[in-house]
């Protein structure tokens, strides 16, 4: 600290500003888990005494949670009701990030020290899967599942699999959209797992859409499916690396579903743009919580290459602008190892 710094100054200005932002971060994934930012997107109000008698929250508790969302320009509070503030659009549309940060992610940042040791093994670490999969769910409901309707719809198919299908919501969305077309969900958490089945049972639609447990980078365990036309995987491609590993992966999924025409792989690969002003919402959190787990994120010229040597072609590959960084790879087997 230079002489002639306040000793006192770091209680107002930048380094405040990131400490109440943490707070206001926790403020908006908890205001999203208990559904009151879905209150104040459908009735521009929330009653903060009947809504919390309603839900059986605890009326002071919720207070100070809306104090945070003041903070962060969320809310505007007057007296015993909350409505939307100036930000409230943008923190709503971003609330599927929050819960990934906050709720799915939260342990593992607050464990970041422990887990930067190099004698990292085993399971050193926790992350709430089912918030992830809620989390990832939200985040790509905005610019990612339009994408992929729009490419399904295109295409006269009678079954799909998604591989790392997390709360089961796409392929209730293809259900919904295809009356036709039956799917089969593969994750490996069980929570995931839990999530989207109870999901599919309260659609109606456990006649169409099965979700089963199991490891994508391990397909052996599975008969070939040879129903399956189309293979979806979104925001789990990261997982298939380091490279050896996912080569043989990729190219498992041909052997898995032989009669597979496509694979629609999209994921988030890695920046190597300093970082900025200008950095993306995601960009910081995502690329941090996987090195904190020990997993290698490949960059856009990683991918073509492995693409490349497990046999499939590449049609396409489509920039999504949200989540930042995120592309839309369109593959097909190669020419030469197609079945």
């Amino acid at each position: 600290m230079t002489d002639t710094m306040d000793a006192t100054a770091f209680t107002r200005g930048p380094a405040a500003a990131l400490f109440s932002s943490y707070v206001a971060a926790a403020a908006i994934s908890a205001a999203s888990e208990l559904g009151i930012l879905d209150v104040l997107a459908r009735q521009d109000c929330y009653d903060i005494p009947a809504a919390t008698a309603s839900a059986g929250l605890d009326e002071t508790v919720v207070r100070r949670l809306l104090a945070a969302l003041v903070w962060a320009g969320a809310v505007r509070v007057e007296r015993d009701e909350a409505k939307p503030g100036p930000q409230f659009d943008a923190l709503y549309a971003a609330r599927g990030y929050f819960y990934w940060l906050v709720r799915g992610c939260g342990g593992l940042f607050s464990d970041a020290g422990a887990a930067v040791s190099a004698q990292r093994v085993g399971e050193f670490y926790t992350r709430d899967m089912r918030a992830v999969a809620i989390g990832s769910r939200l985040i790509g409901d905005a610019l990612v599942e339009p994408l992929f309707d729009e490419i399904l719809d295109g295409l006269h198919i009678n079954m799909i699999a998604d591989l790392g299908c997390g709360s089961g919501q796409r392929l209730l969305r293809v259900a919904d959209r295809h009356p036709k077309v039956r799917g089969l969900g593969i994750d490996i958490a069980p929570q995931a797992v839990e999530l989207a089945n109870l999901s599919i049972d309260q659609a109606g639609q456990a006649h169409r859409l099965t979700v089963v447990q199991g490891d994508v980078l391990d397909l052996g365990a599975f008969d070939p499916c040879t129903e399956v036309e189309v293979v979806t995987c979104v925001f789990m491609g990261h997982d298939f690396w380091p490279r050896e590993r996912c080569v043989a992966a990729l190219s498992s999924l041909r052997r898995a579903f032989p009669n597979a025409s496509q694979l629609l792989l999209c994921d988030v690969v890695r920046s190597d743009c300093a970082p900025g002003p200008d950095t993306g919402i995601f960009t910081l959190g995502f690329e941090l919580i996987h090195a904190l787990m020990g997993v290698y994120l490949p960059a856009r010229e990683e991918w073509l290459g492995a693409f490349a040597d497990a046999g499939w072609e590449l049609v396409r590959a489509i920039d999504v602008a949200a989540p930042p960084g995120c592309v839309l790879f369109d593959l097909r087997p190669a020419r030469a190892t197609a079945r």
